[in-house]
């Protein structure tokens, strides 16, 4: 597989509320950190963000000035072609290697490729298997 990498995203932890979407998307922008990938869920009072950025130090000293908590953790990045069955590859390498997928979200510009972004429970074994 074309470039498949361990990186770091951010796990922010703020008020389930509305609005908070774009608060959290505006303080990376005037930060200067551009969101390569995003996932969001939230849950009772709580919204979970997972962000890949292009500068994790300044979107993290950003997001902790609104008094978010914030964590850095590993993921595997994985780039693959837009095309039919291209994720299910990815996924049947994963399964056959015994590797659990505890997180997984993606992100396309639609210009023939897609970012998959993986957190599992053995991150480097995942990166062997995929390169």
């Amino acid at each position: 597989m074309q470039n498949v990498k361990i990186e770091s995203e951010l796990e922010v932890i703020t008020p389930n509320e509305p609005g908070i979407l774009g608060r959290v998307l505006g303080t990376l922008a005037n930060a200067g950190v551009n969101l390569r990938a995003m996932s969001v869920t939230s849950a009772d009072q709580e919204g979970r963000f997972r962000l890949l950025t292009s500068d994790n130090k300044k979107a993290e000293a950003a997001l902790r000035t609104l008094g978010y908590k914030v964590k850095s953790q590993q993921v595997l990045t994985v780039e693959i072609s837009d095309r039919i069955g291209a994720g299910a590859e990815v996924g049947a390498l994963l399964g056959n290697a015994v590797i659990d997928v505890e997180t997984a979200y993606a992100s396309s510009s639609g210009k023939s490729t897609i970012l998959l972004v993986f957190q599992t429970n053995a991150n480097k074994k995942a990166y062997e298997t995929l390169r």
